[in-house]
């Protein structure tokens, strides 16, 4: 008679199967658990880095907008000629805040 009947089930072989992985390539537990901090610290890492990037991407993205908005509206603008350049940051502002909202 067994002692227990049911062990033939998955959890018993898939975790047999794994400790005897784990225990032919050499490492013990606690060098195993380093290497699974490593990989997840790398993925981290890696993610990071690629969020990081979008999000670059995304502002130029927006600078490049807003400076073919500011070309556009000054090649639209009459009498370039009697422009006073101290009003000119002045009208650039109020643009970029009128292009902000």
């Amino acid at each position: 008679m067994k002692m227990n009947p049911q062990s033939d089930g998955f959890w018993t072989h898939f975790w047999a199967t794994i400790t005897a992985l784990f225990s032919a390539a050499g490492l013990t537990t606690e060098q195993w658990i380093y290497v699974f901090c490593a990989i997840f610290g790398a993925l981290l890492s890696f993610n990071s880095y690629l969020n990081n990037k979008r999000a670059l991407k995304e502002r130029q993205n927006e600078d490049e907008k807003r400076t073919e908005i500011l070309r556009s509206y000054l090649a639209g603008r009459k009498n370039n000629a009697e422009v006073v350049p101290a009003n000119v940051a002045e009208e650039v502002k109020d643009v970029m805040n009128k292009v902000g909202t």
